[in-house]
């Protein structure tokens, strides 16, 4: 539950917001501002379509491991 009130302060952040639209155009992470390329899964590209978060923030904030 922790990283889903860290996601959600991430996604609330300013700078994320100002690059959403920049990084789905040059396939980076919204998030984490790093190349998003490469997707283990094809729901991991399906996600980033709709959200622009990369594989590694993926990982991060979706991990049900804690």
């Amino acid at each position: 539950m922790d990283r889903i009130k860290e996601l959600i302060g991430a996604l609330s952040d300013k700078e994320v917001l100002l690059r959403s639209y920049a990084a789905k155009h040059n396939q980076l992470c919204k998030i984490c501002a790093r190349p998003a390329a490469s997707f283990r899964t094809p729901f991991s590209k399906l996600e980033y379509s709709i959200s622009s978060i990369c594989q590694a923030c993926q990982d991060y904030y979706f991990s049900i491991d804690e």
